[in-house]
């Protein structure tokens, strides 16, 4: 089976030893020699696209502040690291071009989350993504998977761009998770660790390479391991004990 990632991605660069999204985590990564890291981007306001995973501010103590009222001058006021460790105090948000520009020169390859802002249109974020310079770069280049929970975003991505590959997000996977699949086909599968039984990921390996998000554990890891699964999404992608689990394998 066609393993289009590989066996450990790092999850929002290197969410445990930096803060999650940032150019830090992200040269983090590099530094640590993970080549794969996942990302998340969405919409603010005026339609910049922020390396983010969340609608609002909370995770930087700004519980009640949507981004969907936030502008990018506003956003790049935001102390996006102190909540993490005060040595990243000075941490700003990244904006979608930048991150690309950073991933480019630091040559990894990416795992684009698409994350859907509810205030705001999924079409316009979708957009704004294919627009967005040295997108087109990386895809050529096969450094590049887009995914998605929201399978229309990727129905999106796949008429505008036919050849980037693209991942299907679960949380919970139920019977009929393949009627999802409506215009385009994916190349992989992710799904909830916590979520998954043996009988479903079996039922997905029929026809995909499956992926697990987020496993942080050797003992979590053996048991997905164990069901087939081809790779995980992980804080600490670059642990030994977690590489060496699929070594034995």
């Amino acid at each position: 089976m066609n393993q289009p990632m590989p066996t450990l991605i790092g999850h929002r660069g290197v969410a445990s030893l930096a803060p999650e999204n940032t150019a830090a985590s992200i040269r983090k990564a590099a530094e640590l020699g993970i080549d794969w890291i996942e990302l998340d981007v969405t919409l603010a306001g005026d339609h910049s696209l922020v390396m983010m995973h969340d609608p609002t501010l909370k995770r930087f103590t700004r519980e009640h502040t949507r981004i969907s009222n936030l502008n990018r001058a506003q956003l790049e006021t935001i102390d996006a690291g102190s909540w993490f460790n005060k040595h990243y105090a000075s941490e700003s948000l990244m904006f979608l071009e930048e991150t690309l520009a950073l991933v480019k020169e630091l040559d990894l390859d990416l795992n684009l989350e698409i994350k859907i802002n509810p205030d705001l249109s999924a079409e316009k974020l979708v957009e704004g993504v294919l627009a967005t310079p040295g997108l087109s770069e990386l895809i050529d280049n096969k450094k590049l998977l887009i995914s998605s929970f929201h399978h229309p975003a990727l129905a999106q991505v796949a008429q505008a761009m036919p050849d980037c590959p693209l991942g299907a997000l679960y949380e919970g996977m139920k019977d009929d998770w393949r009627t999802s699949l409506v215009g385009f086909n994916p190349v992989s599968i992710h799904c909830d660790a916590g979520q998954l039984t043996e009988k479903r990921a079996a039922d997905v390996l029929k026809d995909y390479p499956l992926y697990c998000y987020t496993v942080n554990d050797t003992v979590t890891l053996k048991k997905l391991v164990d069901m087939g699964v081809i790779g995980v999404f992980s804080d600490r992608a670059h642990a030994k004990e977690l590489k060496a689990v699929f070594s034995d394998s």
